[in-house]
């Protein structure tokens, strides 16, 4: 049946248009010589037609004819006649239910079934033609007085939404008929938008609030391949922004709160106190690249991106399914070894074997569930920028995203498959992703109940259905062809949200043209220069962190109180936003103060399975068909305990279990200098006066104490409670 459907692809979309009572004559005269002139495609027409029939009878009534009470015999009456021909074809052609169709080896008998499948087939087709239009023009003709609806393609519940009359426009107020209960809304016609669904565009500059633009105008960004000449993209687009918004910079970032910075972005943790004073003693003019370039090629990096990268391909909920730690070693190869992001994407999307074995394999299969739903939409929303799950239902509101269009994407993979492995009894549960040996479309169903076939298609190009191709494969090739894909630009997006703690769009993850970039040229030049660099993540990274708007301060001036995306409006860059720590950078930090990086590098597969199981208790699935979950961990009373009283805590302010704690009690240093220690591990800064005039206060309650061990015993309690303080402190728990 795959292979007929594969071969009658032209057919199928006529029976579609049969169906919908979309036929006109043009269409209606090549469908009949399809049928006249092939006894397959005959056949697979009258079992289309059976299949739509048994889901929708009433394909002759049009949508918007209101089931009323009193049409409601003449509706019965006027698909009698359909219904009652359709019943004849069928049993003639024995493909009715009740009739168990034979087969002879008599090729004059099976000769005269096919000719008056043919025949009959043939009459359904224009008795189906005439009768829609004469249905369809009776129906639309608007009675004297009637309500007509005009286009809008944004509205899915027009017939729920309530009338309101302007006291401004008598025009308006007269009383609008209400529609009849069960009655559905006009099906409205398809409107064809300027900008092609999941296709990727030179990016425009858009009217939006806030923006300074006052028309739209078209902008292309360059594709560079020198660092510096990005760089200075960067510097130049970001500057003239601050003069179309109206606002000034905040002043350069001081070393500390620079260094704090760049360490929890690029290693996704605080820095130590000797890491710290090894930059400020540095003092080469290029000790900032310098410092980016040695955290970029070093392995807290591979650590910190694939960590990032692993939540947001599979989540942190557990998962039988999933090996998280293999995925996460897949992807820290793919950052040690800095391979193309454009080959990840292939393989993640290509993948097959074992989860265990192929961790590129554990994308797919976290999400291949509910005919792929979850798959088709978290590779658009993950890897290509775009929220198109509603458009499984139907047309997408906001862009030209039709329901066909959804499920041809889907298409991709109906040949993916995750079984289960046969195990000892005792194993562990194993899965295995591979493509199984199928062709043809996959059907989904419209609001109206109406069957649709939809074969894979990718912005608008048509690929190689057969069992012996696979599908993923040619999807990988698509999504990465071109100058400026789609999985550039989501990169380029994702990355700089990371970094700023904002995107070039809000959410990161939703582009398109009702989503406009706050700065388009810029977006464009990024994702341009990171396709035309071969998807080089690092120099990605290296491009932004050293950027003068990467080096601002976080303090908000006067002339840029404005700029507070966190209000809604558009972000100008003008000071670098707060980020609150996630909770791997929270563990990692703790780690760094009770002086356990050492063991984190060496023994990093150990290191991630410890911290997954300590994140765990801040994370909750919400175990529906798309995979959500819920991170409750900033800002929460769960959050405020763990740093209050937590275990993890408690050992690291613990003398005898933190080794730089203990270290520091035992140092023949001032008492004062101590304290501004713990300040510089904690906060990466040194003590403000307030603190300062603190820790003398707690310096004098010493001075009393005669014996040396009690006296060692009290300044290990007070530089405990000091770290404990600092530790519970908003500005710990934030990266600015």
């Amino acid at each position: 049946m795959n292979d007929l459907h594969n071969h009658h692809r032209r057919l199928c979309e006529l029976a579609d248009c049969v169906c919908d009572g979309r036929l006109d004559e043009a269409t209606a005269a090549e469908l009949q010589q399809l049928i006249k002139n092939d006894d397959a495609a005959a056949e697979i027409f009258a079992q289309y037609l059976e299949l739509h029939s048994n889901l929708f009878w009433d394909l002759g009534i049009l949508p918007s004819t209101p089931l009323t009470t009193q049409n409601t015999n003449s509706h019965e009456d006027s698909t009698a006649p359909l219904k009652e021909l359709m019943d004849d074809l069928l049993t003639e052609a024995a493909l009715n239910q009740d009739v168990t169709p034979r087969r002879t080896h008599e090729k004059q008998t099976r000769r005269t079934l096919f000719q008056s499948t043919k025949m009959l087939t043939v009459c359904l087709a224009i008795f189906l033609t005439l009768g829609t239009g004469l249905l369809w023009w009776n129906n639309s003709s608007p009675a004297p007085g009637s309500n007509i609806v005009e286009n809008n393609s944004a509205v899915d519940s027009l017939a729920d939404a309530p009338q309101v009359v302007s006291p401004l426009n008598p025009a308006n107020s007269e009383e609008t008929p209400a529609l009849v209960e069960n009655e559905l809304p006009p099906e409205l016609p398809k409107i064809d938008w300027d900008h092609p669904p999941l296709k990727s565009q030179p990016i425009t500059v858009n009217v939006v609030e806030g923006s300074p633009t006052q028309a739209p105008v078209e902008v292309l960004g360059v594709a560079y391949s020198n660092d510096q000449d990005v760089i200075n993209s960067i510097n130049e687009r970001i500057s003239l922004g601050w003069k179309d918004w109206q606002v000034q910079p905040s002043a350069k970032a001081d070393d500390y709160e620079w260094v704090r910075r760049v360490y929890l972005d690029l290693a996704g943790r605080i820095p130590t106190e000797t890491e710290l004073n090894a930059y400020l003693n540095n003092s080469s003019e290029q000790r900032d690249q310098e410092l980016v370039d040695q955290l970029i090629d070093s392995p807290a990096f591979a650590l910190q991106w694939s960590t990032t990268w692993s939540r947001l391909l599979v989540g942190r909920a557990p998962n039988e399914r999933v090996d998280r730690l293999a995925l996460q070693k897949y992807l820290h190869g793919v950052a040690e070894s800095n391979r193309s992001w454009s080959n990840v994407v292939e393989e993640m999307i290509a993948a097959k074997g074992n989860p265990h074995q192929n961790g590129a394999a554990n994308f797919l299969v976290a999400h291949l569930n509910n005919q792929a739903v979850p798959a088709t939409a978290f590779v658009a929303k993950t890897l290509m920028g775009y929220q198109i799950q509603c458009a499984q239902c139907h047309h997408h509101p906001f862009y030209a995203l039709s329901q066909k269009e959804f499920w041809e994407l889907n298409s991709f993979f109906k040949q993916a498959v995750v079984t289960q492995v046969d195990q000892p009894q005792e194993a562990a549960p194993s899965y295995l992703l591979q493509d199984r040996p199928t062709a043809g479309p996959t059907y989904y169903e419209t609001r109206f109940g109406v069957m649709h076939a939809a074969f894979p298609k990718y912005n608008g190009q048509e690929v190689i259905d057969d069992e012996k191709t696979s599908r993923r494969e040619q999807l990988a090739d698509l999504l990465t062809a071109g100058e400026d894909p789609l999985i550039a630009q989501a990169f380029v997006n994702r990355t700089w949200s990371m970094l700023f703690g904002y995107g070039f769009t809000q959410p990161v993850d939703d582009l398109g043209p009702h989503n406009p970039a706050t700065h388009p040229e810029l977006f464009s030049t990024l994702s341009r220069s990171f396709v035309a660099c071969d998807y080089d993540i690092k120099r990605l990274y290296r491009w932004i962190c050293l950027s003068e708007p990467y080096r601002l301060s976080s303090q908000m001036i006067a002339e840029n109180r404005e700029d507070n995306p966190s209000q809604g409006t558009p972000p100008a860059f003008s000071r670098m936003y707060f980020k609150s720590l996630s909770p791997e950078q929270l563990y990692d930090s703790l780690q760094a103060v009770a002086g356990e990086l050492d063991e984190r590098n060496q023994q990093w597969p150990q290191h991630v399975t410890e911290r997954d199981q300590w994140v765990s208790q801040f994370v909750s699935s919400y175990e529906n068909d798309e995979n959500d979950e819920e991170d409750h961990f900033d800002g929460t009373i769960s959050q405020a305990l763990v740093l209050m009283n937590g275990d993890l805590v408690d050992q690291t302010i613990h003398t005898e279990k933190n080794i730089l704690l203990k270290n520091l009690v035992s140092k023949s240093i001032s008492d004062q200098k101590k304290f501004e220690r713990i300040c510089l591990t904690v906060l990466s800064r040194k003590p403000r006066p307030q603190e300062v005039a603190l820790f003398r206060q707690i310096q004098a309650s010493l001075r009393d104490v005669k014996s040396p061990v009690v006296r060692q015993e009290l300044l290990a309690s007070r530089l405990s409670d000091l770290l404990w303080a600092y530790l519970n402190s908003s500005e710990f728990i934030v990266n600015h």
